[in-house]
């Protein structure tokens, strides 16, 4: 090996190490299969090895991972049908307490039910922070189908949880037609609905955004309490690149 290429294997495990479990869990959340996810997200990994001579460079090389781990998974989970995901094998983390857990494994349990593409869009739209017309091209559908089964989604988990609609306006403050809480206070005069920025505007405080996120967090510490999960990812991408010489 050359020593370009040691100095390359070191960046990429570097990166590798510090980004999997994230990646990983984010990718659990769209598609509700923890195996599944795990095959796109090694593979996404693969891909991001062989060009990371290019993507290093950017500021995000890990948000280049997150979509082409989707984009992968999409292929072959779209047709899908609901309930035949089960809740992602895995183990509590340590720190979490009870209430915690039941709260994160109950919003994991209904992401699960949902259809493939109510859990996709609303996942990426609302907890990732996509536009509309991202998740679109990403999942090759129209922005109405996105708002749509964002919107049916929303409704399925705001009643499963016992969540009231926006108190203000009875309104979702995500869908096309309704003004976003908070709009008043951005730099900006107006938003684009389609490209909410859940954290910069105050949307976070939603109850829906809330559960989902503190479910991924959850689900990430599950991830980080599993180290024989990282060191089993690692073989498969070394072996996977070496298949592919």
């Amino acid at each position: 090996m050359s020593a370009e290429a040691a100095v390359r294997s070191r960046d990429f495990e570097t990166f590798f190490s510090g980004t999997y479990p994230r990646v990983l869990a984010q990718v659990i959340m769209v598609c509700g299969s923890r195996e599944d996810a795990e095959d796109v997200t090694q593979e996404a990994f693969v891909e991001a090895y062989r060009a990371w001579g290019r993507i290093a460079g950017y500021e995000l090389p890990e948000a280049w991972v997150y979509r082409v781990a989707v984009q992968r998974l999409w292929k072959t989970h779209r047709r899908r049908r609901t309930g035949q995901d089960r809740l992602p094998d895995v183990p509590v983390p340590v720190q979490a307490g009870p209430e915690q857990t039941a709260e994160a494994r109950e919003v994991l349990r209904l992401l699960a039910a949902l259809p493939p593409r109510q859990r996709a869009t609303m996942v990426l739209f609302c907890l990732h922070g996509w536009s509309q017309k991202e998740v679109a091209k990403a999942l090759r559908m129209t922005r109405g189908g996105v708002a749509a089964n964002v919107s049916k989604a929303r409704q399925t988990l705001r009643e499963a949880l016992d969540m009231a609609a926006d108190e203000t306006t009875g309104r979702d403050p995500f869908m096309g037609g309704a003004e976003p809480a908070g709009a008043g206070r951005t730099d900006a005069s107006r938003i684009d609905v389609n490209r909410i920025d859940v954290g910069r505007i105050g949307l976070g405080a939603d109850p829906v955004v809330t559960a989902l996120r503190h479910a991924e967090a959850w689900l990430r510490a599950a991830v980080v309490a599993d180290p024989a999960a990282l060191d089993r990812a690692r073989a498969t991408v070394a072996r996977r690149l070496e298949e592919r010489r």
